[in-house]
């Protein structure tokens, strides 16, 4: 295993692209738009405590693994050093506040960019795709009752899963340049992608076309829930650009271009293919699930799946190449036992 056992001195990428992303956030609320800061620091404390757990729970089986072939021993002097331990305070920290930043920009779109695209991205589709929509084609060929109910059952825990997953097993990898590289990609990618939210707002099919979905709504009962509450939460949005006062709940922002439930997946698989060939399948797996689910149950277009891979894709490539990703697997290979 590679990893540093010193502190690394310099601020990481994913810290300032960060810290200057809340610079800037702070400054436009005050300048214009409800205060969330509350809601904020609420959302802070909660995401420090999930990946808090994520890296607890990933220790505790990468040791095992590594106890089971031989390793536990090695593994344990390197999480036990200096830069392994502040490397991780700061991983959390950071972490937890780009999700706050992805959080705050998707929540407030529809203050700052009140328009929707909804119907120009789903005239989009149907121009790339001979004039068949996607969305239509994918809910006929999944309509059976059995299929309607695996994806309506497995999206959100499917998701859920995949982000205890991937931030267990790399937040608790041993090797810095690991670690920061699949950060700096991730940070970027959903910061990004939330960007992209308020460049092209769109609420996704189900809000847009809810005539697709009468015939199925009995059938997909859990992502009915969800819909209601995300919807009462934009309206509350609405509500406060009318001086009206409504509760909100944070990371219950509703935009749909780019898909970054397909984005994730695919990140993860990108770099589960370098690292564990079990985690390449798995997540493989769960980016079809998902880019499929993403459509069935009406919160995205194909186009929203395409541009999340695309862009997974690029931050991928950008934080792979920089980290040297190659060079360390090279590296890894000649140094194993």
């Amino acid at each position: 295993m590679i990893g540093s056992r010193r502190a690394h001195r310099r601020p990481y990428f994913f810290e300032v692209f960060v810290a200057a992303h809340v610079i800037f956030i702070i400054a436009v609320i005050k300048w214009r738009g409800p205060d969330i800061t509350p809601l904020i620091l609420g959302n802070f404390i909660n995401n420090a405590e999930f990946l808090l757990i994520e890296v607890v729970i990933g220790i505790a089986l990468r040791w095992s693994v590594e106890a089971f072939r031989g390793r536990g021993r090695r593994f344990g002097h390197s999480i036990a050093s200096e830069g392994w331990i502040t490397d991780t305070l700061r991983l959390l920290v950071f972490g937890s506040i780009s999700t706050c930043v992805y959080g705050a920009i998707k929540l407030l779109v529809p203050i700052y960019h009140p328009v929707l695209y909804d119907r120009a991205l789903w005239e989009l589709e149907q121009k790339m795709f001979a004039g068949y929509a996607p969305v239509v084609f994918v809910i006929n060929i999944f309509s059976s009752p059995v299929m309607l109910g695996f994806f309506d059952a497995a999206y959100a825990r499917i998701f859920f899963m995949s982000l205890f997953i991937a931030f267990g097993f790399f937040l608790s990898h041993p090797s810095r340049r690991v670690r920061v590289a699949f950060t700096n990609g991730n940070v970027t990618m959903w910061v990004i992608g939330a960007w992209l939210y308020l460049l092209v707002p769109s609420l996704g099919p189900a809000y847009a076309f809810p005539e697709l979905w009468m015939s199925i709504r009995d059938l997909t009962p859990v992502t009915n829930v969800w819909h209601i509450k995300l919807m009462a939460n934009y309206q509350n949005v609405l509500k406060l650009m009318r001086g009206v006062n409504a509760p909100l709940t944070f990371m219950y922002g509703i935009a749909a271009f780019p898909s970054l439930h397909v984005a994730f997946q695919t990140f993860v698989f990108l770099w589960m293919r370098r690292i564990w060939i079990s985690g390449q399948v798995l997540f493989g797996v769960f980016t079809l699930i998902i880019l499929l689910g993403s459509m069935i149950t009406g919160w995205h277009y194909l186009i929203d799946g395409i541009a999340g891979i695309v862009l997974a894709l690029i931050c991928y490539l950008i934080f792979a190449r920089t980290s040297k990703i190659n060079e360390w697997m090279r590296l890894r290979e000649v140094t194993a036992p």
